[in-house]
């Protein structure tokens, strides 16, 4: 049975959520949609009492190594997969960015300069880190999901059917502009069908007249198997040797099919049930 129920709450960090889910065997799935980091502490009386008690801005800062967040941050944007037997996988932008190198590139300094002078505390002592919020970050799962390499290939002539959508939803876990030097951008989408369902995790980067890099993360499940097909691929390209329209390297759809491939590898999402065995 399938069904879809849609809420609206208040958490304990007063944000506006809304939330909406679909049952899908034994996976429940949902998604939940908020504003934007704050850039500044909301509650400072209380965080300063440093009993575990914190706002969401105070959270980043103690989790996360790197000196600046991306400009766009979605800290309660996250898209729940939950298992039966209690196996979860979750999309956050949190995990995403604990993946963020504290080094910088070579090829990414030509304008990483400019973008932290652009930042309001500029003036401060300058950490270096990968200023493209770069991100490798393939989803967050529960302990009792285990990873396994495989063969087996998603069936991509199965998504180019045209059945019928049950649940989609794109949502975007950071975003920044890089003071106008291009885009870095994290999103996930997740869209059910009649007999799958199916997810794209996508890191994209665009520097302009540098650099072009994609990571995306695509799972797949089709309803009555017990695993997850995962599978990661990492592309990147300098600009001068894509060759192509800076017009067409705007968007991630035009440019990311044009780009080498660097890196894949595909596994198998296994849930720990022990009812199965």
């Amino acid at each position: 049975m399938m069904f879809i129920s849609e809420a609206n709450r208040i958490d304990s960090g007063r944000y506006t959520t809304n939330s909406q889910s679909i049952q899908f065997g034994p996976w429940h799935i949902s998604y939940d949609i908020s504003c934007i980091l704050p850039s500044m502490c909301s509650t400072k009386v209380v965080c300063e009492r440093d009993n575990d008690q914190f706002c969401q801005f105070c959270i980043y800062c103690k989790e996360l190594s790197i000196p600046h967040f991306p400009d766009m941050v979605f800290p309660k944007n996250i898209l729940r997969l939950s298992h039966e037997s209690g196996a979860t996988i979750n999309f956050n932008p949190l995990d995403a960015l604990k993946r963020v190198s504290s080094r910088v590139e070579a090829i990414e300094v030509a304008c990483a300069e400019a973008w932290q002078e652009s930042r309001p505390d500029a003036g401060k002592k300058k950490q270096t880190f990968d200023w493209t919020f770069s991100t490798d970050y393939k989803g967050t799962l529960s302990d009792n999901v285990v990873v396994e390499q495989t063969d087996e290939l998603i069936d991509f002539e199965l998504l180019k059917q045209k059945d019928q959508i049950l649940f989609y939803h794109d949502l975007t876990l950071f975003e920044d502009e890089l003071h106008d030097h291009g885009i870095s951008k994290l999103s996930v989408k997740i869209r059910v069908m009649p007999s799958y369902w199916y997810l794209l995790l996508r890191y994209f980067l665009r520097v302009d007249d540098v650099l072009v890099r994609s990571h995306e993360t695509r799972m797949f499940h089709k309803l009555n198997t017990n695993y997850v097909l995962r599978e990661f691929t990492a592309k990147e390209s300098t600009a001068k040797d894509l060759n192509m329209p800076t017009s067409q390297i705007k968007e991630a759809d035009d440019v990311i099919p044009f780009l080498p491939l660097k890196y894949k590898v595909t596994e198998k999402l296994i849930v720990n049930n022990d009812s199965n065995s």
